[in-house]
């Protein structure tokens, strides 16, 4: 019997009966008889990860892996082949050193970023979506609108290129998702198949990106844990997507997650580490607490013009480019950045960083509450970095790493709630002496953070067909 047919058979509500990957409660997942007619005596039998069916789906999930890191590969040299354009080549041809370096280019380029990022919305009627509401969409609908993770790519490119204060994993998790959806719509499986090859995709997107095949398994089993709507056995799947997606990304690149950064030594694992890790952990997790009531603030206040999407994100470049002409280190997502920090902190100062920091909140928190459809993760690096450094410059006597290693942690966490995920990604960034160090942060920062979401239940989207607004 062919795949799809295959699939089909097992995963399809109909008269020969159905199976489930995801459940509303973690149920035992039955699998019909494919051989022969089902009797109203015969009794379902469990999904075995030893059977033949469940090895399919792990080769069929590593191949959608695959397709997700050729994207996100694809993403990359297009974002940095349009940087490098705007930014290098185009202000030395008008005779500028660089783009960054003029601060009348950096807020004509930025206001017309913003132009660019609104007419997608307008033009395309698909609204932005932060990451959390895109895991969110996957978690309630197993799937994402083809149509609308396109639309998102394009307009987070954009952004991304025209120096917006976001990360490329939001944009990225939406197409990645979205081609996983369309690859199982092309197939004609159904929802719970469809499901497993939506995250396969995502996962060889953050497999590849982020040089961790548990990482994002473990985000979308937290994300969904007390909803109870992902099953344990969409767990091997996206594993093997993640595995199988950074195969191949880093055969083509070369890239290994954090290979940039030459952070700050740690000498030696002390006690009193772990109690500076709390307190730490705790200025972190306030710094989230602030984006959060920040960009619901602006969120609210934006809703009463969401009807025009290019005044908007002009009104985001205008901002963008204020503030990025001021201090061009603010430009960009950050992960280029950090290392630009660590390397001036002592000429800085506290004060510098500290600006910076809060800075970076108030940059990130306007980009996306104003339609420039992007990621948190690596400006929330950026801003626990700076915060971190910032510490140090006060309290000398705290490890230098540990200051920011803390701080990052916290920020982190309380933005994406996943404080599991978080450990696996920050963890690869850092010494693994420091460990226990980044896990008392991290659960300092979530226990704080804990009951305060990015964006309240009322905010989030409902499922959306292809190409359909996504709104409540």
């Amino acid at each position: 019997m062919e795949v799809k047919t295959y699939l089909r058979a097992v995963y399809e509500r109909g008269p020969r009966g159905y199976g489930r990957l995801i459940s509303a409660g973690m149920r035992s997942v039955p699998v019909v008889n494919v051989e022969g007619p089902v009797t109203a005596a015969a009794e379902p039998r469990e999904v075995d990860i030893r059977s033949r069916l469940f090895y399919k789906l792990l080769l069929i999930s590593g191949a959608v892996g695959v397709l997700g890191a050729l994207l996100t590969v694809a993403f990359f040299a297009v974002m940095q082949s349009g940087i490098t354009f705007i930014w290098e080549r185009l202000p030395q041809a008008l005779g500028l050193e660089a783009g960054v370096a003029s601060a009348a280019f950096i807020i004509a380029f930025c206001l017309l970023g913003g132009l660019l990022v609104g007419s997608i919305t307008r033009f395309s009627r698909v609204r932005p979506l932060l990451l959390s509401e895109e895991l969110e969409e996957f978690t309630d609908c197993g799937r994402l609108p083809p149509r609308n993770g396109m639309v998102g790519m394009v307009r987070g490119l954009t952004g991304l290129i025209f120096a917006g204060s976001i990360g490329p994993e939001g944009p990225l998790t939406g197409a990645c998702g979205s081609l996983g959806t369309w690859i199982a719509d092309r197939m004609k499986v159904g929802r719970p198949a469809n499901a497993v090859f939506t995250l396969a995709g995502i996962s060889g997107m953050f497999g590849s990106f982020l040089g961790s095949p548990f990482g994002f398994a473990v985000l979308t089993i937290e994300v969904g844990l007390e909803k109870q709507k992902i099953s344990w056995k969409m767990l091997l799947p996206s594993i093997v997507a993640a595995s199988v997606g950074y195969t191949v990304f880093f055969a083509l690149t070369g890239y290994v997650f954090g290979g940039m950064y030459q952070f700050p030594a740690y000498e030696g694992w002390s006690l009193v580490d772990l109690g500076y890790a709390v307190l730490l952990g705790l200025a972190g997790g306030a710094v989230g607490l602030l984006f959060i009531f920040l960009l619901r603030g602006l969120r609210r206040l934006s809703g009463r013009w969401a009807s025009r999407p290019v005044t908007l994100a002009i009104l985001a470049g205008l901002m963008l480019g204020a503030v990025g002409s001021l201090f061009p280190v603010l430009l960009f997502s950050g992960d280029a950045q950090i290392q630009t920090i660590i390397d001036d902190s002592a000429s800085l100062g506290f004060v510098t960083l500290m600006v910076l920091a809060l800075l970076k909140v108030f940059l990130t928190t306007v980009c996306l509450s104003l339609g420039w459809s992007g990621g948190y993760i690596f400006p929330s690096f950026f801003i626990g970095t700076a915060m971190g450094l910032a510490v140090h410059q006060l309290l000398p006597f705290i490890p230098e790493i540990v200051c920011i290693v803390c701080v990052m942690s916290g920020v982190a966490v309380a933005l994406l709630k996943s404080p599991i995920a978080m450990a696996f990604i920050i963890l690869a960034l850092f010494d693994v002496r420091l460990s226990p160090v980044i896990a008392i942060a991290i659960t300092a920062a979530f226990l704080l953070t804990y009951r305060i979401e990015l964006l309240p239940p009322a905010d989030r989207p409902a499922c959306a067909e292809d190409g359909a607004p996504q709104t409540r």
